[in-house]
């Protein structure tokens, strides 16, 4: 293979890692997608795997976190019959998580 093939391979490898990413089963995802306008809001997404279950557009401060916490609880049924072994949150900030996981505590899904 010619190195101009491997980095056009590499480089197709990446962007559609980036425009579809893979999710694994047994994983329950937390993710805010970034919006460039308006500034500083963006897409939140509960998946398991690669199961959308739900999503809401937040802003990324305070008020959009209790908006995804008013989602997480709206679809905790949802939540609940997918079997799920950890929890991993993307581009969701530390602060933002805690608030996460008491909801889900308060509700009692498993953490």
């Amino acid at each position: 293979m010619s190195v101009n093939a491997f980095l056009s391979e590499l480089k197709k490898f990446f962007i559609d890692s980036f425009l579809d990413p893979v999710y694994q089963d047994g994983v329950l995802y937390f993710i805010i997608e970034e919006l460039p306008n308006p500034r500083d809001s963006g897409i939140f997404k509960i998946l398991c795997g690669s199961i959308e279950l739900a999503v809401d557009v937040v802003t990324l401060d305070e008020p959009g976190v209790v908006i995804a916490n008013e989602l997480i609880g709206l679809h905790a049924a949802t939540i609940r019959k997918y079997p799920y072994q950890k929890i991993e949150y993307v581009n969701i900030a530390p602060w933002a998580q805690e608030k996460i996981e008491a909801r889900m505590a308060r509700i009692g899904l498993k953490i």
